[in-house]
Protein backbone atom coordinates (compact mmCIF):
# COMPACT_ATOMS: atom_id res chain seq x y z
CA UNK A 1 0.00 0.00 0.00
CA UNK A 2 1.29 3.48 -0.89
CA UNK A 3 0.46 6.13 1.73
CA UNK A 4 1.21 9.85 1.60
CA UNK A 5 1.53 11.79 4.86
CA UNK A 6 0.79 15.42 4.14
CA UNK A 7 1.85 17.97 6.71
CA UNK A 8 3.48 21.34 7.26
CA UNK A 9 6.50 21.11 9.58
CA UNK A 10 5.52 17.56 10.57
CA UNK A 11 4.41 17.79 14.23
CA UNK A 12 6.16 15.40 16.67
CA UNK A 13 3.58 12.60 16.54
CA UNK A 14 3.68 12.31 12.74
CA UNK A 15 6.70 10.06 13.03
CA UNK A 16 4.49 7.63 14.97
CA UNK A 17 2.07 7.40 12.04
CA UNK A 18 4.96 6.85 9.64
CA UNK A 19 6.58 4.15 11.78
CA UNK A 20 3.26 2.35 12.21
CA UNK A 21 2.73 2.24 8.45
CA UNK A 22 6.21 0.83 7.93
CA UNK A 23 5.49 -1.97 10.40
CA UNK A 24 2.71 -3.13 8.08
CA UNK A 25 4.96 -3.07 5.04
CA UNK A 26 3.51 0.07 3.46
CA UNK A 27 5.42 2.53 1.32
CA UNK A 28 5.33 5.80 3.24
CA UNK A 29 5.76 9.08 1.37
CA UNK A 30 5.89 12.54 2.88
CA UNK A 31 5.01 15.96 1.52
CA UNK A 32 5.81 18.98 3.69
CA UNK A 33 6.73 22.64 3.59
CA UNK A 34 9.84 22.31 5.72
CA UNK A 35 13.17 21.84 3.92
CA UNK A 36 14.54 19.98 6.94
CA UNK A 37 12.91 17.10 8.83
CA UNK A 38 14.26 15.01 11.68
CA UNK A 39 16.49 12.04 10.95
CA UNK A 40 13.95 9.85 12.75
CA UNK A 41 11.16 10.90 10.38
CA UNK A 42 13.36 10.75 7.28
CA UNK A 43 14.30 7.17 8.16
CA UNK A 44 10.60 6.25 8.47
CA UNK A 45 9.73 7.74 5.05
CA UNK A 46 10.52 6.09 1.73
CA UNK A 47 10.68 9.54 0.18
CA UNK A 48 10.11 13.11 1.31
CA UNK A 49 9.16 15.91 -1.09
CA UNK A 50 9.61 19.51 -0.01
CA UNK A 51 6.88 21.86 -1.29
CA UNK A 52 7.53 25.46 -0.15
CA UNK A 53 3.86 26.51 -0.48
CA UNK A 54 1.47 23.67 0.26
CA UNK A 55 -1.52 25.96 -0.31
CA UNK A 56 -0.56 26.13 -4.00
CA UNK A 57 -2.76 23.35 -5.33
CA UNK A 58 -0.94 23.07 -8.67
CA UNK A 59 2.29 22.33 -6.78
CA UNK A 60 0.53 19.69 -4.70
CA UNK A 61 -1.08 18.16 -7.80
CA UNK A 62 2.27 17.89 -9.57
CA UNK A 63 3.93 16.40 -6.47
CA UNK A 64 1.32 13.66 -6.07
CA UNK A 65 1.52 12.96 -9.82
CA UNK A 66 5.30 12.57 -9.50
CA UNK A 67 4.95 10.17 -6.57
CA UNK A 68 2.28 8.21 -8.45
CA UNK A 69 4.52 7.85 -11.49
CA UNK A 70 7.36 6.61 -9.30
CA UNK A 71 5.55 4.32 -6.84
CA UNK A 72 2.26 3.47 -8.51
CA UNK A 73 -1.28 4.29 -7.42
CA UNK A 74 -1.57 6.11 -4.10
CA UNK A 75 -3.90 4.21 -1.75
CA UNK A 76 -4.25 6.72 1.09
CA UNK A 77 -3.42 10.37 1.73
CA UNK A 78 -3.81 11.99 5.14
CA UNK A 79 -2.71 15.11 6.98
CA UNK A 80 -4.44 14.44 10.33
CA UNK A 81 -4.73 18.24 10.43
CA UNK A 82 -7.83 20.43 10.22
CA UNK A 83 -6.25 23.09 8.04
CA UNK A 84 -5.33 20.69 5.22
CA UNK A 85 -8.54 18.64 5.05
CA UNK A 86 -9.76 20.50 1.96
CA UNK A 87 -6.55 20.01 -0.02
CA UNK A 88 -6.22 16.33 0.88
CA UNK A 89 -9.88 15.78 -0.09
CA UNK A 90 -9.36 17.40 -3.49
CA UNK A 91 -6.25 15.30 -4.07
CA UNK A 92 -8.24 12.17 -3.25
CA UNK A 93 -10.83 13.12 -5.82
CA UNK A 94 -8.32 13.99 -8.53
CA UNK A 95 -6.33 10.77 -8.03
CA UNK A 96 -9.26 8.48 -7.13
CA UNK A 97 -7.92 7.76 -3.63
CA UNK A 98 -10.12 6.20 -0.95
CA UNK A 99 -11.47 8.57 1.71
CA UNK A 100 -13.35 11.82 2.13
CA UNK A 101 -13.88 13.80 -1.06
CA UNK A 102 -14.58 17.57 -1.25
CA UNK A 103 -18.38 17.29 -1.17
CA UNK A 104 -18.28 15.47 2.16
CA UNK A 105 -15.43 17.51 3.60
CA UNK A 106 -17.29 20.74 2.81
CA UNK A 107 -20.21 19.50 4.92
CA UNK A 108 -17.99 18.33 7.78
CA UNK A 109 -16.12 21.64 7.97
CA UNK A 110 -19.00 24.12 7.65
CA UNK A 111 -20.62 25.15 10.94
CA UNK A 112 -23.88 25.77 9.05
CA UNK A 113 -23.85 22.37 7.34
CA UNK A 114 -22.96 20.68 10.63
CA UNK A 115 -26.10 22.12 12.18
CA UNK A 116 -28.21 21.01 9.25
CA UNK A 117 -26.93 17.41 9.34
CA UNK A 118 -27.12 17.13 13.13
CA UNK A 119 -30.64 18.56 13.28
CA UNK A 120 -31.81 16.18 10.52
CA UNK A 121 -30.44 13.26 12.57
CA UNK A 122 -32.37 14.35 15.66
CA UNK A 123 -29.29 15.61 17.49
CA UNK A 124 -29.81 18.73 19.67
CA UNK A 125 -28.00 21.84 18.36
CA UNK A 126 -27.70 25.46 19.45
CA UNK A 127 -29.77 27.89 17.42
CA UNK A 128 -27.65 29.71 14.85
CA UNK A 129 -27.60 31.47 11.49
CA UNK A 130 -25.18 33.08 9.06
CA UNK A 131 -24.83 36.85 9.49
CA UNK A 132 -23.57 39.54 7.14
CA UNK A 133 -24.24 42.78 9.00
CA UNK A 134 -24.85 44.38 12.38
CA UNK A 135 -28.63 44.49 11.97
CA UNK A 136 -28.80 40.72 11.57
CA UNK A 137 -26.73 40.31 14.73
CA UNK A 138 -29.04 42.66 16.64
CA UNK A 139 -32.14 40.77 15.54
CA UNK A 140 -30.60 37.42 16.45
CA UNK A 141 -29.54 38.67 19.89
CA UNK A 142 -33.00 40.11 20.48
CA UNK A 143 -34.52 36.72 19.72
CA UNK A 144 -32.20 34.44 21.75
CA UNK A 145 -30.74 36.88 24.29
CA UNK A 146 -27.15 37.76 25.23
CA UNK A 147 -24.50 36.47 25.18
CA UNK A 148 -24.15 35.18 21.64
CA UNK A 149 -21.15 33.64 19.88
CA UNK A 150 -19.78 34.72 16.51
CA UNK A 151 -17.36 32.47 14.61
CA UNK A 152 -16.27 31.62 11.04
CA UNK A 153 -18.53 29.33 9.02
CA UNK A 154 -15.34 27.36 8.32
CA UNK A 155 -12.69 27.70 11.00
CA UNK A 156 -9.86 25.89 12.76
CA UNK A 157 -10.16 25.44 16.51
CA UNK A 158 -11.39 28.53 18.34
CA UNK A 159 -9.54 31.06 16.19
CA UNK A 160 -11.53 34.23 15.38
CA UNK A 161 -14.35 33.10 17.70
CA UNK A 162 -15.91 35.72 19.99
CA UNK A 163 -18.57 35.96 22.67
CA UNK A 164 -20.68 39.12 22.40
CA UNK A 165 -22.22 40.26 25.65
CA UNK A 166 -24.07 43.46 24.78
CA UNK A 167 -24.94 46.02 22.11
CA UNK A 168 -21.50 47.62 22.36
CA UNK A 169 -19.85 44.30 21.48
CA UNK A 170 -22.15 44.01 18.47
CA UNK A 171 -21.16 47.50 17.28
CA UNK A 172 -17.47 46.56 17.38
CA UNK A 173 -17.91 43.03 16.07
CA UNK A 174 -17.39 43.69 12.38
CA UNK A 175 -14.15 45.55 13.08
CA UNK A 176 -12.41 42.22 13.70
CA UNK A 177 -14.37 39.62 11.72
CA UNK A 178 -13.93 39.00 8.02
CA UNK A 179 -15.39 36.51 5.58
CA UNK A 180 -18.43 34.30 6.23
CA UNK A 181 -19.56 34.18 9.86
CA UNK A 182 -22.20 32.38 11.86
CA UNK A 183 -23.78 33.59 15.10
CA UNK A 184 -25.02 31.12 17.68
CA UNK A 185 -26.94 31.05 20.90
CA UNK A 186 -24.50 30.89 23.82
CA UNK A 187 -24.94 27.62 25.68
CA UNK A 188 -24.13 27.74 29.37
CA UNK A 189 -22.44 24.49 30.24
CA UNK A 190 -19.32 22.37 30.20
CA UNK A 191 -17.53 21.26 27.03
CA UNK A 192 -17.22 17.50 26.66
CA UNK A 193 -16.09 15.43 23.69
CA UNK A 194 -16.73 12.11 22.03
CA UNK A 195 -13.45 10.99 20.45
CA UNK A 196 -12.34 7.85 18.70
CA UNK A 197 -11.71 5.96 15.48
CA UNK A 198 -14.14 4.41 13.01
CA UNK A 199 -13.33 1.75 10.41
CA UNK A 200 -14.24 1.88 6.73
CA UNK A 201 -17.59 0.18 7.33
CA UNK A 202 -18.63 2.70 9.99
CA UNK A 203 -17.86 0.56 13.05
CA UNK A 204 -16.39 2.51 15.97
CA UNK A 205 -13.22 0.67 17.01
CA UNK A 206 -12.31 2.79 20.02
CA UNK A 207 -13.97 5.70 21.80
CA UNK A 208 -13.57 7.86 24.86
CA UNK A 209 -14.66 11.27 26.18
CA UNK A 210 -12.74 14.30 27.45
CA UNK A 211 -13.89 17.08 29.74
CA UNK A 212 -12.47 20.62 30.03
CA UNK A 213 -12.16 23.14 32.81
CA UNK A 214 -12.84 25.93 30.29
CA UNK A 215 -13.59 26.35 26.63
CA UNK A 216 -10.80 26.69 24.09
CA UNK A 217 -12.42 29.97 22.99
CA UNK A 218 -11.96 31.41 26.47
CA UNK A 219 -8.43 30.03 26.70
CA UNK A 220 -7.40 31.63 23.41
CA UNK A 221 -9.21 34.97 23.76
CA UNK A 222 -8.38 35.51 27.45
CA UNK A 223 -4.92 33.87 27.39
CA UNK A 224 -5.91 31.56 30.24
CA UNK A 225 -4.27 28.33 31.34
CA UNK A 226 -6.47 25.29 30.74
CA UNK A 227 -6.77 21.59 31.41
CA UNK A 228 -8.72 18.59 30.13
CA UNK A 229 -8.87 14.89 30.94
CA UNK A 230 -10.62 11.73 29.82
CA UNK A 231 -13.33 10.03 31.83
CA UNK A 232 -13.10 6.30 32.39
CA UNK A 233 -16.78 5.56 31.83
CA UNK A 234 -18.55 7.49 29.05
CA UNK A 235 -22.09 8.65 29.82
CA UNK A 236 -24.40 6.26 27.87
CA UNK A 237 -26.45 9.20 26.54
CA UNK A 238 -23.32 10.92 25.23
CA UNK A 239 -22.16 7.69 23.62
CA UNK A 240 -25.57 7.23 21.98
CA UNK A 241 -25.51 10.77 20.57
CA UNK A 242 -21.85 10.41 19.55
CA UNK A 243 -22.52 7.23 17.61
CA UNK A 244 -25.51 8.89 15.96
CA UNK A 245 -23.29 11.81 14.89
CA UNK A 246 -20.59 9.53 13.45
CA UNK A 247 -23.23 7.81 11.34
CA UNK A 248 -25.02 11.03 10.33
CA UNK A 249 -21.78 12.56 9.05
CA UNK A 250 -20.81 9.32 7.30
CA UNK A 251 -17.38 9.14 8.95
CA UNK A 252 -15.33 6.24 7.58
CA UNK A 253 -11.78 5.05 8.34
CA UNK A 254 -11.03 8.24 10.26
CA UNK A 255 -10.33 9.56 13.69
CA UNK A 256 -13.10 11.84 14.93
CA UNK A 257 -13.35 14.56 17.56
CA UNK A 258 -16.90 15.70 18.35
CA UNK A 259 -17.54 18.55 20.79
CA UNK A 260 -20.68 18.97 22.88
CA UNK A 261 -22.05 21.26 25.55
CA UNK A 262 -23.33 19.53 28.65
CA UNK A 263 -25.85 22.11 29.76
CA UNK A 264 -25.75 23.55 33.28
CA UNK A 265 -29.51 23.57 33.74
CA UNK A 266 -29.72 19.87 32.83
CA UNK A 267 -26.47 17.92 33.39
CA UNK A 268 -27.88 14.88 31.57
CA UNK A 269 -28.57 16.88 28.38
CA UNK A 270 -26.09 17.50 25.56
CA UNK A 271 -26.04 20.03 22.74
CA UNK A 272 -23.96 19.38 19.62
CA UNK A 273 -21.21 21.95 19.03
CA UNK A 274 -19.17 20.64 16.10
CA UNK A 275 -17.52 17.62 14.51
CA UNK A 276 -13.88 17.44 13.46
CA UNK A 277 -13.14 14.51 11.17
CA UNK A 278 -9.51 14.22 12.24
CA UNK A 279 -7.68 13.27 15.46
CA UNK A 280 -8.14 15.44 18.55
CA UNK A 281 -5.30 17.93 18.79
CA UNK A 282 -1.74 17.94 20.07
CA UNK A 283 -0.97 14.94 22.33
CA UNK A 284 -4.55 13.69 22.78
CA UNK A 285 -3.90 10.52 20.76
CA UNK A 286 -1.02 9.78 23.14
CA UNK A 287 -3.33 10.45 26.09
CA UNK A 288 -5.84 7.98 24.66
CA UNK A 289 -3.05 5.43 24.27
CA UNK A 290 -1.99 5.84 27.90
CA UNK A 291 -5.59 5.64 29.07
CA UNK A 292 -6.15 2.14 27.65
CA UNK A 293 -2.57 0.79 27.27
CA UNK A 294 -2.96 0.68 23.48
CA UNK A 295 -1.31 2.11 20.36
CA UNK A 296 -3.81 4.00 18.19
CA UNK A 297 -1.10 4.91 15.69
CA UNK A 298 -0.62 1.19 15.10
CA UNK A 299 -4.38 0.63 14.96
CA UNK A 300 -4.76 3.39 12.35
CA UNK A 301 -2.15 1.78 10.11
CA UNK A 302 -3.49 -1.73 10.75
CA UNK A 303 -7.01 -0.70 9.76
CA UNK A 304 -5.84 -0.12 6.18
CA UNK A 305 -5.24 -3.89 6.13
CA UNK A 306 -8.53 -4.81 7.86
CA UNK A 307 -6.70 -5.51 11.11
CA UNK A 308 -7.97 -3.98 14.37
CA UNK A 309 -5.60 -4.72 17.27
CA UNK A 310 -7.22 -2.22 19.68
CA UNK A 311 -10.87 -3.01 19.05
CA UNK A 312 -13.09 -2.18 22.05
CA UNK A 313 -10.09 -1.75 24.36
CA UNK A 314 -11.37 -0.69 27.81
CA UNK A 315 -10.27 2.65 29.25
CA UNK A 316 -8.45 1.98 32.53
CA UNK A 317 -6.90 5.34 33.43
CA UNK A 318 -7.74 9.02 33.30
CA UNK A 319 -5.02 11.04 31.59
CA UNK A 320 -4.99 14.77 32.26
CA UNK A 321 -3.42 17.61 30.27
CA UNK A 322 -2.56 20.92 31.96
CA UNK A 323 -1.29 23.75 29.75
CA UNK A 324 0.35 26.65 31.59
CA UNK A 325 0.76 30.12 30.11
CA UNK A 326 3.85 32.21 30.77
CA UNK A 327 1.73 35.33 31.37
CA UNK A 328 -0.10 33.65 34.28
CA UNK A 329 1.57 33.71 37.71
CA UNK A 330 0.99 30.17 38.94
CA UNK A 331 1.27 29.37 42.62
CA UNK A 332 3.36 26.21 42.35
CA UNK A 333 6.74 25.88 40.67
CA UNK A 334 7.72 23.06 38.34
CA UNK A 335 9.94 21.67 41.11
CA UNK A 336 7.05 21.66 43.58
CA UNK A 337 4.76 19.94 41.08
CA UNK A 338 7.28 17.16 40.42
CA UNK A 339 8.10 16.75 44.10
CA UNK A 340 4.45 16.23 44.95
CA UNK A 341 3.17 14.32 41.90
CA UNK A 342 6.17 12.69 40.20
CA UNK A 343 4.59 9.23 40.57
CA UNK A 344 1.70 10.33 38.33
CA UNK A 345 3.67 12.36 35.79
CA UNK A 346 3.74 11.08 32.19
CA UNK A 347 5.19 14.08 30.34
CA UNK A 348 6.26 17.64 31.13
CA UNK A 349 7.69 19.79 28.35
CA UNK A 350 7.15 22.88 26.16
CA UNK A 351 4.12 23.00 23.86
CA UNK A 352 5.11 23.04 20.16
CA UNK A 353 4.87 26.61 18.87
CA UNK A 354 1.89 26.12 16.56
CA UNK A 355 -0.29 24.98 19.47
CA UNK A 356 0.84 27.44 22.16
CA UNK A 357 -1.89 30.02 21.46
CA UNK A 358 -4.59 27.48 22.27
CA UNK A 359 -2.87 25.27 24.84
CA UNK A 360 -0.29 27.39 26.67
CA UNK A 361 3.50 27.37 26.42
CA UNK A 362 4.27 24.44 28.77
CA UNK A 363 2.26 21.32 29.48
CA UNK A 364 2.01 18.39 31.88
CA UNK A 365 0.41 14.98 31.31
CA UNK A 366 -0.64 13.08 34.43
CA UNK A 367 -2.10 9.58 34.86
CA UNK A 368 -4.27 7.95 37.54
CA UNK A 369 -7.06 5.39 37.68
CA UNK A 370 -9.18 7.87 39.70
CA UNK A 371 -10.62 10.79 37.70
CA UNK A 372 -11.05 12.82 40.88
CA UNK A 373 -7.37 12.45 41.67
CA UNK A 374 -6.42 13.60 38.15
CA UNK A 375 -8.58 16.72 38.53
CA UNK A 376 -6.95 17.44 41.88
CA UNK A 377 -3.49 17.31 40.29
CA UNK A 378 -4.53 19.46 37.33
CA UNK A 379 -6.03 22.08 39.62
CA UNK A 380 -2.82 22.12 41.68
CA UNK A 381 -0.70 22.62 38.54
CA UNK A 382 -2.86 25.53 37.33
CA UNK A 383 -3.53 27.16 40.72
CA UNK A 384 -2.93 30.89 40.41
CA UNK A 385 -0.80 32.72 42.99
CA UNK A 386 -2.41 35.31 45.21
CA UNK A 387 -1.77 38.87 44.08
Amino acid sequence: MNVILLSPHFPPNHVNYAKALKRYGDTVLGIGDSPDITDELRYALDEYVYVPDMTNYDSMLRTVAYLTSKYGKIDRIDSQNEFWLGIEAQLREDFNIFGQKPAQTDVNRSKLEMKRVARAAGIPVAEGMEVEDVDQLRKFAARVGFPIVVKPVVGVGASATYALNDEEDIEHCFEYVHGRYICEQYIHGDIVTFDGYVDRSGRIIFHTSHEYNAGVMESVNNAESMYYYNVIHVDPLLEELGRKAVEAFNVRERFFHIEWFRTNNNPTAYCFLEINVRPPGLYTIDMMNYSADIDLYDMWAASFHDNYPCINAPVKYSIGFAGRRVNVHHKHSDEEIHARYSDYMVMAEPVPGAYADAMGEFFYLVKHHDVGRVKEILNYILEVADE
